[in-house]
């Protein structure tokens, strides 16, 4: 049986980002800065511990984005960078992308759009079986990791708020969804797209 890839939690270290997302693609874009030249210091945080490590997830999430939708990123409306972020994010950490699709998209095939405590109690409890590395967690870091992809969906506007979570399915602008079809299809599932819904693109 092949082992299935950790998940990786470092996102805990940086929610979504999106200011310095949509900072760090204008100067790709504008400035013609290669990614492998961006620095840590250009993020200009007081402190320097800081700025590496939300440098370093940065960095992961812009390596996923072609330059199509940097482009959207960049001169797109709120929304669209949002639903942008939420891509990268989603590209770059496997765990939220199998939380969207597990247990988000399962509710809204329920007409259920309230998201609830036992939903990712459940979601844990299910994932703990294949991913070992979910029980050698501290309590604080699970902690963390539910607070810090809770915060993600708020801030990509895939939930109205941290405390009432009620499900908000994006409308995607049809450039956007076309361009992140011809990479891969499957990654719509990350803004709410059902199969159904796929199928009829």
């Amino acid at each position: 049986m092949s082992q299935v890839p950790k998940y990786r939690f470092s996102f805990t270290a940086a929610s979504l980002l999106l200011n310095e997302l949509i900072s760090f693609s204008r100067m790709m874009l504008e400035d013609e800065i290669q990614l492998e030249d961006l620095n840590p210091e250009m993020m200009h945080r007081q402190r320097a511990k800081t700025n590496k490590r939300e440098f370093a997830e940065l960095f992961l999430r812009l390596s996923v984005l072609d330059r199509p939708l940097m482009e959207k990123l960049v001169y797109g409306t709120q929304d669209d960078q949002k639903q942008i972020a939420i891509i990268a994010f989603g590209r770059t950490y496997a765990f939220f992308k199998d939380f969207v699709e597990e247990v988000m998209l399962e509710k809204i095939a329920l007409f259920d759009f309230k998201l609830e405590e036992r939903d990712y109690n459940s979601f844990i409890s299910k994932k703990s079986i294949e991913h070992e590395e979910l029980d050698q967690l501290a309590d604080s870091t699970k902690y963390k990791i539910k607070q810090v992809l809770i915060k993600v969906l708020e801030q990509g506007g895939l939930i109205d708020n941290i405390n009432e979570r009620n499900i908000i399915i994006p409308v995607v602008e049809r450039e956007i969804e076309r361009i992140i079809a011809q990479k891969n299809v499957e990654d719509l599932k990350l803004l709410l797209y059902t199969e159904q819904k796929i199928a009829s693109i």
